[in-house]
């Protein structure tokens, strides 16, 4: 039957295009998934098992005599070999210890020691074996070796048109058809001796590993495999000798011992090793020894001595080359740049030992970059030692010019001689086309109803003015209408349905800090830039107001160490301005006046600083701290005090337009606890305060605070609460005025894998805004120490995440705990209903 659906009757239903749609998937359903198998093959249909310590399939074992064990090691407390050797479980040592009170500190400490060391030994062990046995079959959801789709329609369409000649149905065989994917693909045998080897990098010298295909009972051409995996005893580092090094390697070593990576009493590592061998040429190689290589460097190793530890001696290799053994210091420097699309050098300059060679553009005889912009990122002078990491910095820094699309640079021995010790630099780099543009579109779906799309479209010139500039010119907009509700009362301007922006900007950058050269030397080796931006902005808000927005900033970014990076922009005007207004919009505004402040027509002159600190650790561990302040108006007030003007005076004017004045900070910590390799507990706390005075009693709108959304408290919608426990009781068009001056927010997730690429979190939301002073119009809006827990919005829920490697996608519910504001119910679990509490969120990237 399967055989005449496939050559005859699908084919002829294809051909006409009668009732396919409707047919198709119970035609494909009779299909085979087996019929074209290679003979000899089974489909392989995932992994059923990989079991540790024990044959797959079977129990773990007979419950060990705890007592006996512990008692064994006891006696044996000095060596920790039984608990090495995998006899005794960590919990049942743990148990040992707080029962006993009779061994001393050193002695739990050992076994304490022991126990954490075999413990992390065996889980990335795991981890790797697992990856290395893990292969996943078709259909498989994720990625993953042991769940699939109970719906094969790959398998189906590829035996359908496996023998297929036609055009559409070699199409549907390679497009829409999966090959089937044999026990021979999967390679179990191979797969099992790669997990051997790495148990014995990860110090399981007598692991072992196993395989059984396991055929279906039910269909004889398909099979699972069931792995079995024998880490047997670890063995761990004893005595570590570094031998044989002499003169200046030697001190090298001597003194940096304590930064090593081999330590005795922690598990044999292969990636140890050759961490070890990574740092210790690194060392020789930023002290002159420019041809060292880790692998010169080799380990002698002792596992008959003691058992189950390997006493190690680190040595370098008795055949290297006598130029490893050499130093060498830094001769002339040669540059050739070359523009796009030649290859033809045209002129040269020489200064002092340095010589510039360029090919010049049509027309023009000057060179394509200026020389200065080069030698800015060169960080040596002549006769100065080599350095990796000086090597590794200039090539960062040449490649953070953003203006050459080859930079090559390589060193010269001056001579052939064994005594030669000057190396010459040569830096070859062709210029990257001069223009680049950009286009991108994008469709956005608001919380608060709006849909609708954007695009953008920008140029953006290169080495502008010959020193590695950049000029970037945007213009971009934005069409949104509002979904499933009518929003526009009888007699209201219907030409405010609908939301638009549309914008403009020009941006300059220069790679490094203008006007500070007095700090050159400082900036010199730092990531520095400047920025000068200018743009303007035309807003349409549905059923509330037209506005502009004028923009223009200098801001300079420097960045000294990885950790560190400081922003600071000195001068920052903004000039906003309402064209329109609706009846809605005014009737809010009259109803709140400081809200109508923060949105009336001014200038906010500004300056602001942030400063960002971000370290990551080697175990997962991630911290990042964001603080920032911003002022406006205080130095147009001075110049008002120096005109003999009250500084207290309100309603002060510039250019015709009040002058906003206020104070904001913020602080942001974000901190990552790894549980597992593929586990976490992350965690954010943010706090920011704006204070207004003298010509201002609210902050502009966008320097105010709101919470609510996918990346803040996601159990309620963007700005659906606050502040305080003020709630609006048309808060549908209220949106506007639930902003605060002062915001206190705390999250934590729970994330956790699932399967292949995708994984999940469980996620707790909590925080409010709040006003610093009582406002009649928001009754309960302010701060309130008495008050302050109630007001605080509590939300919890379940996010998926979904990384593609280049962005991670993100799908979160949200669900309400606690609301700040009266809902009519007096527990603190105040939601009226369920369902009403949920929040949904599609979004890219982490919430933070």
């Amino acid at each position: 039957m399967k055989a005449i659906l496939q050559r005859y009757i699908l084919p002829s239903l294809i051909g006409r295009g009668r009732g396919v749609g409707l047919l198709l998937p119970f035609l494909l359903a009779a299909c085979s998934t087996t019929s074209h198998l290679p003979e000899g093959e089974q489909l392989y249909t995932g992994i059923t098992e990989i079991a540790y310590g024990h044959k797959a399939g079977s129990k773990n074992g007979t419950k060990a005599d705890s007592t006996g064990v512990i008692t064994a090691v006891s006696k044996a407390y000095g060596t920790v070999s039984d608990l090495l050797r995998g006899n005794v479980k960590e919990q049942d040592l743990l148990r040992y210890m707080q029962q006993n009170d009779s061994l001393t500190s050193g002695q739990r400490d050992t076994l304490q020691h022991a126990a954490e060391v075999l413990t992390a030994a065996t889980a990335t062990a795991k981890e790797e074996v697992n990856a290395a046995l893990s292969y996943a079959p078709n259909n498989a959801i994720f990625g993953s070796s042991k769940v699939r789709w109970g719906i094969p329609i790959g398998l189906w369409v590829y035996n359908a048109y496996a023998d297929s000649e036609s055009r559409f149905g070699r199409w549907m065989r390679n497009t829409i058809g999966t090959r089937p994917r044999t026990i021979s693909m999967a390679n179990p045998q191979l797969r099992t001796q790669v997990a051997r080897q790495t148990l014995r990098n990860y110090g399981f010298f007598h692991g072992s590993a196993s395989y059984e295909v396991l055929t279906e009972k039910k269909d004889s051409l398909k099979a699972k495999i069931a792995y079995s995996v024998y880490p047997g005893p670890l063995f761990c580092l004893g005595s570590i000798e570094y031998q044989r090094f002499t003169g200046l390697t030697d001190s090298i070593v001597q003194r940096t011992m304590p930064q090593s990576k081999l330590h005795t009493g922690d598990a044999f590592s292969v990636e140890n090793l050759d961490a070890e061998r990574t740092r210790l040429s690194e060392l020789f190689r930023n002290n002159g020894f420019y041809y060292y290589r880790p692998e010169y460097i080799t380990f002698r190793a002792d596992t008959l001595q003691t058992p189950y530890t390997v006493h190690l001696q680190v040595r370098p290799r008795a055949d290297m080359p006598a130029q490893a053994k050499n130093r060498y210091y830094m001769g002339r420097t040669r540059i050739t740049v070359l523009p796009f699309g030649s290859r033809e050098i045209t002129d040269s300059v020489e200064r002092r030992s340095i010589s510039y060679r360029w090919g010049s553009e049509e027309g023009s005889k000057k060179p394509p970059i200026r020389v200065g912009a080069i030698l800015h990122n060169l960080y040596y002078e002549t006769g100065s030692i080599y350095r990796q990491r000086m090597h590794e910095l200039i090539q960062s820094k040449l490649a953070g010019m953003g203006v050459f699309s080859n930079i090559q640079m390589n060193y010269t021995p001056r001579d052939t001689s064994a005594t030669c010790d000057t190396l010459d630099v040569n830096i070859f780099a062709i210029l990257d086309k001069p223009w680049d543009s950009e286009f991108e579109a994008k469709v956005t779906n608001k919380s608060n109803g709006l849909l609708g799309p954007g695009v953008g479209w920008g140029m953006t010139k290169r080495n502008a003015l010959r020193g590695a500039e950049t000029v970037n010119f945007k213009v971009y907009g934005s069409y949104e209408w509002q979904t499933g509700a009518t929003v526009v009362d009888a007699g209201e301007d219907k030409s405010l349905l609908n939301s638009f922006e549309l914008g403009a900007s020009m941006t300059l950058t220069y790679p490094r800090l203008q006007f500070f050269k007095l700090l050159r030397k400082l900036n010199r080796r730092a990531e520095a830039s400047t920025n000068y931006k200018v743009d303007v902005t035309w807003m349409n808000r549905a059923s509330y107001f037209r506005m502009v927005n004028f923009g223009a900033r200098v801001t300079y970014t420097y960045q000294r160490v990885r950790r560190f990076k400081h922003e600071f922009t000195p001068l920052r005007l903004d000039y906003t301005m309402l064209t329109h207004k609706s009846a809605r919009f005014d009737s809010i505004m009259n109803a709140n006046q400081a809200l109508y402040v923060s949105m009336r027509d001014q200038l906010v002159p500004s300056m602001a600083y942030n400063f960002t600190y971000s370290r990551r650790w080697r175990n997962g561990h991630q911290r990042t701290i964001l603080l920032g302040a911003k002022e406006a108006g205080h130095i147009i007030n001075g110049i008002y005090a120096l005109a003999s003007r009250n500084i207290k005076e309100r309603d002060k004017h510039l250019l015709g337009v009040p002058f906003a004045q206020f104070f904001k900070l913020t602080g942001e910590w974000r901190e990552t606890f790894p549980l597992t390799p593929r586990s976490a507990i992350a965690a954010r706390f943010y706090a920011g305060a704006v204070w207004s005075y003298h010509n201002s009693t609210m902050a502009p709108y966008a320097d105010l605070f709101s919470v609510g959304g996918a990346n803040s408290i996601r159990a309620f919608a963007i700005r659906s609460i606050g502040p305080g426990s003020y709630h609006p009781a048309n808060g549908k068009w209220s949106y506007v005025d639930q902003v605060g001056n002062l915001k206190f927010e705390a999250n934590v997730e729970y994330r956790f894998p699932i399967i292949g690429g995708l994984a999940g979190a469980l996620f707790v939301d909590a925080g409010n805004v709040w006003l610093m002073k009582a406002d009649p119009a928001r009754p309960g809006g302010d701060i309130d120490a008495k008050r302050f827990f109630k007001e605080v919005a509590l939300g919890t829920g379940l996010g998926f995440r979904y990384d593609l490697d280049f962005l991670v996608l993100r799908f979160d519910i949200g669900v309400g705990i606690h609301a700040p504001y009266d809902t009519g119910r007096s527990s603190y679990y105040n939601m009226r209903r369920f369902w009403d509490s949920l929040g949904f969120h599609i979004a890219v990237g982490y919430p933070f």
